[in-house]
C-alpha cells in the first residue's frame, strides 16, 4: 500500500519523479527515429526506442497511481526515536495531485498524439530462430498498445484492494478533515475518461475528424467495463463503491441521450459509439435492478 517502495523510481518522491520522467518522454519522442537509426539499418531500432519510452511513460504514471488509497507503512516500535504510527494515509492533497497527472498523462490524447509518420517507421525484426516467435504484424499495434497502459491504470485505481484501502481510510482520518474518498475518485474518473459528454461544441465532425478519438473511444470502452463489474458486484470491492458506480453510469447514461438527442452532427464513429455506451449502460442498470431483487 506505500507508494514510496517502488522499483525502478528514481528519488525520494515518486510523484516528482512521474512528472520528470513524463515530461522527459513527451521530449523525446521529436526526432527519434533520427536519433536511433543510423544510414543504412534497419528500422528496427526505432520500434525498441518506441516501446522503451512508451513503458518508461506508463511505469511512471503506474507509480503515481499507488498515490490514490495509498497509505505510508513504518515498523517503528513504540518507544522508538521519532517514531511514526504504523499506518499513514497519504494527505489527500498527494492524492489529487496525482490524480491530476493522471487525467493529464494517461486519461487524456495529449501524451499519445504523435506524428503518423512516426508509427510507419516501427518496423518489427524479421529475424527469426528457435526459442523466438515472429509477430503476427510486422506493423505495431498502435491502438492496443497504448489501450495497455490505459487499462493498466484503470485495473490499479478501480481494484479492489485499492478501493478498499480508500473507503477504510475514510475512517481513518477524523471526520473534520479533509479525505479523498471513494466517490470523489469515480466521480472524477467518469468525468476525465468521458470528458466530450460534458463539453463537445457544435463542428463538422467526421470520421477522419471524429468528435471523440478511436483512443478515446477504447480507453471509454474499457472504463465503461471496469464500471460495469463494480456496479454489478462482480468484484470484491465496498457496496459504497457498487451504489457509486451504479450512481454514476446512470448519470453517464442520461448525458450521453441528451447529447445524442442535441441535434450535434456527430460523425459515423461518435454516433455508434455513443450509442452502444448508452445501450450497455442500460443493460447494466436493468440487470442491477434484477440481480438485487
Amino acid at each position: 500500500p506505500d507508494p514510496l517502495s517502488n522499483r525502478w523510481d528514481l528519488g525520494s518522491d515518486p510523484l516528482a519523479f512521474a512528472k520528470a520522467r513524463t515530461k522527459l518522454v513527451s521530449e523525446l519522442w521529436d526526432g527519434l527515429v533520427d536519433r536511433v537509426v543510423k544510414e543504412g539499418d534497419g528500422y528496427q531500432k526505432a520500434r525498441r526506442a518506441f516501446g522503451v519510452l512508451l513503458s518508461s511513460h506508463g511505469q511512471a504514471c503506474y507509480m503515481a497511481s499507488r498515490y490514490i488509497g495509498g497509505i505510508y507503512v513504518t515498523r517503528s516500535h513504540k518507544g522508538d526515536k521519532d517514531a511514526k504510527v504504523p499506518f499513514v494515509v497519504v494527505d489527500p492533497g498527494k492524492q489529487r495531485e496525482a490524480m491530476a497527472l493522471l487525467e493529464e498523462q494517461v486519461f487524456s490524447d495529449k501524451p499519445f498524439k504523435l506524428p503518423p509518420e512516426l508509427y510507419n517507421q516501427l518496423s518489427s525484426t524479421r529475424w527469426s530462430h528457435w526459442g523466438s516467435n515472429l509477430p503476427l504484424r510486422p506493423d505495431l499495434a498502435v491502438h492496443e498498445v497504448i489501450t495497455i497502459w490505459q487499462d493498466r491504470i484503470l485495473q490499479q485505481l478501480l481494484s479492489s484492494l485499492t478501493l478498499e484501502r480508500l473507503h477504510d481510510s475514510e475512517l481513518r482520518i477524523p471526520a473534520d478533515q479533509d479525505a479523498f474518498t471513494t466517490a470523489e475518485l469515480i466521480e472524477r474518473l467518469t468525468k476525465a475518461v468521458f470528458a466530450e459528454v460534458d463539453n463537445l461544441p457544435e463542428a463538422d465532425y467526421t470520421p477522419r475528424k471524429p468528435a471523440i478519438s478511436s483512443l478515446r473511444r477504447n480507453l471509454q470502452r474499457s472504463y465503461l467495463q471496469h464500471m460495469a463489474d463494480l456496479a454489478m458486484g462482480e468484484t470484491g470491492s465496498p457496496e459504497d463503491c457498487q451504489t457509486v458506480a451504479y450512481a454514476e453510469l446512470v448519470n453517464l447514461r442520461d448525458k450521453i441521450k441528451a447529447k445524442l438527442a442535441a441535434g450535434i452532427n456527430f460523425d459515423a464513429y461518435t454516433k455508434a459509439h455513443l450509442t452502444e455506451t448508452a445501450e450497455r449502460i442500460q443493460k447494466v442498470i436493468d440487470a442491477r435492478l434484477i440481480s438485487t431483487t
